[in-house]
């Protein structure tokens, strides 16, 4: 009699398991795609390639697309602020002291190095369909700091000869050697809607550049490269960046020459390869667009300076050939 009770009941306890078992396999196959959603497998980003894609297309642009170098001089930028203010946006990046003593009506002052990690993301959104223009002492820093900018994906170009006056040996190069107007009252950096970056892996290198500067800046005065050049010159692999032309008239002992722009695109493999292990010093004529190669091959990965100054030209009582005791070959 007790088991003709129990049967029933374990035939609806085996049924409710078979239904139970049934969900269970539905829910695993559901959860479980044929296919792994791209999103899972796709490989992290490569950024060693990011970096590289952006430096290609900074310098192969040279001479095509970009005409005046990334620089913008002294009169066009006072022309422009004077008639179209709203299409710039400048930066100053000398120290908090200088920016204090007089500056350009509207600068923002963030000084060069980490603060420009920091506020990467804020300049982004404020030069938005704008120039931002970046201005230091003498062109130098502000060079490196355009390049890095311009491969983030911010339109930048850097003030010719930066503030430059008789303070740093400029009495007629630079916004305060040309007798510009300046002020005094500081300007905040004001907020603005993000705007979204376009690289981050390019972002993190040039972020990574701004909060690991060495004390030298990236730099090598003219005394000590041609000290090094007599004691240790195994130790240094140095690219003169002017055109042909200029480098077979004269140039400093053992330097190739791989002239600013569309060369050095092509040829950033063979100069990372025949660097290594060594220190790369570059030079240009006064150094801005040595301070923009310079900061563009750290990022990729090559150790490089750029020689304060540069090599020299005429009109310019500065650089490499200003002194007669450097030697200069041909």
């Amino acid at each position: 009699m007790r088991k003709r009770k129990l049967t029933p009941f374990l035939s609806v306890l085996m049924i409710a398991g078979l239904v139970v078992t049934g969900c269970g396999q539905a829910q695993t196959t559901a959860t479980t795609p044929s296919s792994t959603p791209a999103a899972s497998t796709a490989p992290a980003e490569d950024s060693v390639k990011s970096v590289k894609t952006a430096l290609e297309t900074y310098f192969n642009d040279i001479g095509s697309k970009v005409t005046n170098s990334y620089k913008i001089s002294e009169k066009d930028l006072k022309d422009g602020l004077d008639n179209t203010p709203d299409q710039y946006v400048v930066l100053d990046l000398r120290k908090a002291d200088a920016y204090a003593q007089g500056h350009i009506k509207g600068a923002i002052n963030v000084p060069y190095g980490a603060e420009i990690a920091k506020n990467l993301d804020s300049i982004r959104a404020l030069a938005k369909d704008k120039t931002l223009i970046v201005a230091c002492y003498t062109g130098q820093t502000g060079g490196q700091t355009d390049s890095l900018l311009n491969v983030a994906g911010i339109k930048t170009l850097s003030l010719n000869a930066g503030m430059g006056g008789s303070s740093v040996g400029f009495d007629t190069r630079g916004w305060l050697g040309q007798k510009y107007p300046t002020v005094t009252e500081p300007t905040v950096m004001p907020t603005a809607p993000p705007v979204a970056s376009k690289n981050k892996a390019v972002d993190v290198a040039v972020q990574k550049y701004f909060n690991e500067l060495p004390a030298d800046s990236y730099k090598i005065d003219l005394p000590v490269m041609k000290e090094a050049l007599v004691n240790e010159p195994d130790k240094y692999y140095i690219v003169d960046v002017r055109k042909s032309e200029d480098f077979a008239k004269g140039h400093i002992k053992g330097a190739v020459n791989v002239p600013y722009g569309p060369e050095i695109a092509k040829n950033l493999d063979s100069i990372k390869a025949k660097s290594a292990g060594k220190t790369l010093v570059v030079y240009c004529y006064t150094g801005q667009t040595g301070g923009q190669v310079d900061s563009l091959l750290n990022i990729f990965g090559i150790t490089t300076k750029s020689l304060n100054f540069g090599f020299g030209m005429d009109g310019f009582n500065k650089g490499w050939s200003a002194d007669k005791s450097y030697e200069v070959v041909q």
